[in-house]
């Protein structure tokens, strides 16, 4: 179940107090409702009730799924002490995989790439290599990308990416084999699982370095 707690909102459009729910942890199969608004990117949406004042407010918040041993650490402000109180209360669990993302679109990418079975170590390194291409084809920066969808009957993996200076994402697409490579790849490079570690285009570029 989820563990929610309560805690007193100062509106910036009109000063008003009120109290918002705000959920710290969430067990996915426990709480369909909560992983729908998630992969929506609205459990961080707040209204003011008073003047209707609309505003993200980004919390730390553990999402984690038992079956699949997965969980995913939200925390805007990276590696705080309530991440690390997190390790130390989950121990070991060398067989769990566990992430600590600094966005609700990265938690959303993460959930979706977990709840289909995939290597996110692996889909990073495909990220890499998409921005380098991206990059030298539209001469232009990527500054955000993320796993979209796979189709094993397409044979396909599709991603989003938002180029510097443009508000649209382009939308780019691999066949699987380069997954399928990369996750040989993924299996040959020094990657322990312990504590929550940021996988992303950074960690790819240096597990490939190394």
């Amino acid at each position: 179940m989820a563990t929610c707690i309560s805690k007193e909102i100062s509106c910036p459009g009109c000063t008003a107090v009120n109290k918002r729910q705000m959920w710290i942890e969430i067990e996915r199969s426990a709480d369909p409702q909560l992983r729908e608004q998630i992969l929506e990117e609205t459990l961080f949406d707040w209204q003011c009730p008073d003047c209707g004042y609309q505003a993200r407010m980004v919390y730390p918040c553990l999402y984690h799924e038992k079956q699949g041993k997965w969980m995913v650490y939200l925390s805007p402000s990276g590696r705080t002490q309530q991440v690390i109180d997190a390790e130390r209360q989950y121990p070991g669990l060398s067989d769990v995989k566990k992430r600590l993302v600094l966005t609700p679109a990265q938690l959303k990418e993460k959930v979706m790439i977990f709840e289909r079975g995939l290597n996110d170590v692996a889909l990073e390194m495909v990220k890499l290599a998409l921005q380098e291409l991206t990059e030298r084809k539209q001469q232009a920066r990527v500054e955000r990308m993320y796993f979209l969808t796979d189709s094993e009957e397409l044979d396909y993996l599709g991603f989003s990416m938002f180029l510097q200076g443009e508000e649209k994402p382009v939308y780019q697409g691999v066949r699987l084999e380069v997954y399928e490579k990369s996750l040989q790849a993924a299996h040959r490079v020094d990657f322990t699982e312990t504590g929550f570690q940021q996988v992303d285009l950074a960690m790819a570029k240096t597990l490939l370095e190394q």
